[in-house]
């Protein structure tokens, strides 16, 4: 087999070599790594910065710059080298719901996540490699209602479909928390490409109400910790155990992107970011403290 330059580039950076044979150990591996390594974050949509799809590009920005991204760049980086090696993967779309058991589980959200299938010795797995600091960091086994414990979590896919509707079978991805099992994301089985990535990878960075074009958010995750920033917060988790912290300055926002996620970030641009998005929630976070008073 022969790979591109950029996905070339992808193996080397994670240290990684041309397997000899198709195994789940090096998906894993694969998977492990690039969660550790390459942040999971919305630095480009807050900028305005144009963000294209194509593979050289993905490899240009996630792995020679060091500059992260969010799902439909990580995962298709992920997804293009597996196809390369001759893995038998497919493309799935997801809605982000962040939903308990005890909420509406009809709850209405868009197809903005992406995720890949792999097929490998008759089991089914699911690849994610940009979901942030709640995604699973190996492949979960496509299992109805198996707990599958990773690292300091547990896991479980369960399906919203009876035999009759198998057409339409649709699962939802949960992670433990808080005591109960809590839903990340809701996937199907359909048909879905490129061209349908295109137009959730619109919505997430254009659309003035999407989640990502409205809040900072940067993580890194490993098998010990998982650190993670939105806007104002800072937080740390170990063991399923969080702490949080707040940024309170332009110096500690540059400080926590370039230090704790390896962000080579100006000064200027970590200024500007504060000024949209952290101080108008310290603000918030002050005036309710003193409506405590």
């Amino acid at each position: 087999m022969t790979l591109s330059a950029s996905l070339q580039n992808y193996l080397a950076d994670l240290k990684l070599e041309t397997p000899n044979e198709l195994s789940l150990r090096f998906v894993s591996e694969l998977q492990n790594k690039h969660i550790a390594k390459y942040s999971f974050n919305s630095l480009s949509v807050v900028l305005g910065e144009t963000m294209s799809l194509e593979t050289d590009d993905l490899s240009h920005k996630i792995v020679t710059r060091g500059l992260g991204g969010y799902c439909f760049e990580h995962n298709k980086l992920t997804f293009e080298l597996l196809y390369a090696l001759g893995y038998e993967v497919e493309l799935k779309l997801a809605r982000v719901l962040y939903i308990s058991k005890k909420e509406d589980q009809n709850k209405k959200a868009p197809r903005t996540h992406r995720i890949t299938l792999l097929h490998h010795q008759n089991n089914t797995y699911l690849i994610d490699t940009g979901f942030g600091g709640y995604g699973p960091n190996t492949p979960l086994l496509l299992e109805i209602n198996k707990e599958q414990k990773i690292g300091g979590e547990t896991y479980r896919i369960v399906s919203l479909s009876t035999e009759m509707q198998i057409a339409t079978m649709e699962y939802d991805l949960q992670i433990w928390k808080d005591g109960n099992f809590f839903t990340l994301y809701r996937f199907d089985l359909a048909d879905y490409s490129d061209a349908d990535c295109q137009l959730g990878h619109f919505y997430s960075h254009k659309f003035p109400a999407a989640g990502f074009v409205n809040n900072l958010v940067v993580s890194l995750k490993n098998n010990d910790c998982v650190i993670a920033l939105k806007n104002h917060t800072f937080m740390v988790r170990i063991d399923g155990k969080e702490e949080t912290r707040l940024v309170t300055t332009p110096n500690d926002l540059h400080n926590r992107l370039t230090r704790d996620f390896l962000l080579n970030i100006d000064f200027a641009i970590a200024e500007h970011l504060f000024e949209r998005f952290l101080a108008p929630k310290l603000s918030e976070h002050s005036n309710a403290q003193k409506a405590l008073l």
